[in-house]
């Protein structure tokens, strides 16, 4: 992800993690650990899960600039494959 942030992050592309009801703590030694440079927002009580209907982790949205759902995956998705990449392009194109 860091990878995908650094990318497309001059096209406007912002990455964010959330993390559903899980120990701050627990959290920040994982960030630690992984040296991720990608924002992670905590969603204590669920809310943003319940919210996006998500019951699969990990869940992907990708919200165009219109800040509309434009795409949803679940399950684990590499996006440094041609697919995952594809997917990001057409989204930056649409104005």
């Amino acid at each position: 992800m860091a990878k995908m942030n650094a990318a497309y992050q001059p096209q406007g592309l912002i990455f964010y993690r959330i993390n559903s009801k899980e120990n701050p703590e627990v959290v920040r030694g994982f960030l630690e650990k992984e040296s991720l440079q990608v924002p992670v927002l905590l969603d204590r009580t669920g809310g943003v899960e319940r919210l996006f209907g998500v019951w699969v982790h990990p869940t992907s949205y990708l919200i165009g600039r219109d800040g509309k759902v434009r795409y949803r995956t679940m399950g684990v998705v590499d996006w440094n494959s041609l697919q995952g990449t594809s997917v990001i392009d057409q989204l930056l194109k649409e104005r």
